[in-house]
């Protein structure tokens, strides 16, 4: 009696291994792909709704089976095979991500939906499988009717508190100091592993063998999710994006989930290079008194850098929420101390309500091509920005779209957010004053109830001396001197600010284009004559693990006392 009620603990136990371990790769492999999709769709709700989306739906189809296949078959082995598949599907997910996310978006229709069809082929298959897990242990479990409540409560608690484990060690631990492969690789692993408890020999070879393929140096060949264009100085994870730092020529070029932020001519590392930025000068030709400036983004810190050296009287504070952004301007920008310069790491909203100091200029600067933080574009928060204005204080702010059309949704908006608190709203395109040119739009708002024709705003840069600043720009010819039409847009306010539906997944149009790190010709997708060789050795393994799955799974049911 004492020897079965050791073999029945000693089950129990591996069923609640089984549980937690398929719990925390769940939570874990949604976190991380996510990682993978927010390059090329952005990390808008649609993402996010997809990604959670297809989980949930992958989980439901896993329940309903495996509790079919648990009434039916109750073995013990029958699920480690489940689980080992689950494993080998996904250290499978990096080679796999080239193909898919390169198809969905070189071959089909780039809107709201875009990331269903990657998401689905990514984590789908995985999820259902770990779907059987649940009602599959709780069958095994089940000693007794009387008891099944108790092992039921007992193995959901085990599987949820694995799911918890999972979501704070990939957070906190994984994706701070992994990349998404390796994390990935360690995930399917892990699974076969687990897997193992109820599988003999052959299963623990095929798991050696998988270790050493991905593991042997050649698998340092895989280095990205999808190819990347110039020569990359540095690609890691930080707790809020994927980061690219990119050399090409004398071009350094730092890309926030796979979209350019920033570029340092590495020569002349002060210099303004992307066009927009040089739009910033506008501050001075507006308020010629820039004692103290505020940049909300700073990214590869090129605005902060050329305005220390412009403004050699002003004193710059720059909120930067990525930590890693910070170092990495210090690292690979040439951003160096200066008594003038004070960097802070937080929220820029957060940042300001803790915060007494006034602006003579704010510039605007944390807003992506695939994502806008709609916290940063409300009514409320241009209030606070206003507060934060000395009397003749400017806000400039950096914003991608058009003046008119599906894409120009988000800028009037903003445009009419700004218009209701400030008395004069400055509309300047970078590229053309074409309406339906996509592009970056610099919005001045100020405090001055005149709005200067271009003649006076060519007088006026002359007066205040920036004149040469300005001269690289066509911000006179680009001048829109009417406004944008605010008629059937609304106020983005707290409690209503849909930019979700204002920005690019709506319009059917791709915000990717020569700005982005990847390279979206799916004919250059592809992999180095190494990853093949693994890949074609993994093939075999999977073979392997089919025949091998198909003999553990025709074995009788036998039934134990």
């Amino acid at each position: 009696m004492f020897q079965k009620n050791n073999l029945v603990q000693e089950k129990f136990l591996h069923l609640c291994l089984v549980a937690f371990g398929s719990g925390a790769v769940v939570m874990s492999m949604e976190l991380i792909v996510s990682r993978m999709l927010t390059p090329v769709f952005g990390s808008s709700t649609y993402t996010w709704g997809s990604l959670i989306g297809i989980v949930l739906a992958g989980l439901s189809l896993g329940y309903f089976l495996g509790g079919k296949i648990a009434d039916k078959d109750p073995a013990f082995r029958k699920i480690c095979t489940i689980i080992f598949s689950a494993g080998i599907y996904i250290v499978f997910v990096p080679f796999l991500a080239p193909g898919i996310l390169g198809f969905t978006l070189n071959s089909l229709p780039q809107n709201q939906f875009s990331s269903l069809f990657a998401t689905f082929v990514l984590i789908f298959f995985p999820t259902v499988l770990l779907g059987f897990v649940s009602p599959y242990v709780i069958k095994l479990g089940t000693i007794s009717l009387h008891k099944v409540g108790n092992i039921s409560g007992t193995l959901y608690s085990i599987a949820t508190i694995g799911s918890i484990f999972g979501t704070f060690l990939t957070i906190f631990v994984l994706i701070p100091t992994m990349d998404v492969r390796t994390i990935l690789f360690g995930l399917g692993i892990m699974l076969m592993l687990i897997s193992l408890i109820g599988l003999k020999k052959w299963p623990k070879l095929l798991t050696v063998v998988v270790i050493i393929i991905l593991f042997t140096p050649s698998s340092s060949i895989v280095t990205g999710l999808l190819p990347h264009t110039g020569t990359v100085i540095l690609e890691e994870e930080s707790q809020y994006s994927h980061l690219d730092v990119v050399d090409i020529d004398n071009k350094r070029t730092l890309y926030l989930n796979g979209m350019m932020h920033s570029q340092m001519d590495k020569d002349n590392p002060n210099d303004l290079v992307l066009e927009y930025t040089k739009y910033f000068h506008l501050g001075g030709l507006f308020n010629s008194q820039l004692d103290k400036i505020l940049f909300v983004g700073g990214g590869g810190f090129s605005g902060p850098k050329n305005f220390l050296e412009n403004y050699p009287d002003s004193f710059i504070d720059v909120v930067e929420i990525d930590s890693k952004v910070i170092d990495v301007a210090k690292t690979y920008f040439s951003l160096k101390d200066n008594p003038r310069l004070q960097i802070f790491n937080e929220d820029a909203r957060t940042f300001l309500m803790n915060s007494d100091d006034k602006y003579d200029l704010i510039i605007l600067d944390a807003y992506a091509t695939d994502y806008v933080p709609f916290h940063l574009l409300t009514q409320e928060y241009f209030q606070i920005l206003k507060e934060h204005l000395n009397p003749d204080g400017i806000v400039i702010s950096n914003l991608l779209g058009t003046i008119e059309g599906d894409t120009s949704d988000l800028p009037r908006a903003v445009y009419k957010t700004m218009e209701s608190l400030f008395p004069t709203v400055y509309v300047f395109p970078t590229s053309n004053n074409y309406m339906n040119s996509l592009q970056n739009l610099i919005f001045v708002a100020t405090q001055n109830n005149e709005q200067l024709d271009r003649k006076k705003l060519e007088n006026l840069s002359y007066q205040n001396n920036v004149n040469s600043l300005l001269n690289g720009t066509k911000y006179l010819e680009n001048y829109h001197f009417s406004g944008m039409r605010t008629e059937n847009i609304p106020i983005l306010t707290d409690e209503f600010s849909p930019v979700e539906i204002m920005i690019n997944p709506v319009t059917s149009q791709s915000y990717f284009n020569e700005d982005s790190v990847f390279l979206q010709d799916k004919s250059q997708i592809g992999f180095s004559e190494s990853v093949s060789v693994q890949i074609a050795f993994l093939i075999g393994v999977v073979f392997t693990w089919l025949i091998l799955s198909h003999e553990i799974w025709k074995k009788p049911y036998v039934k134990t006392t």
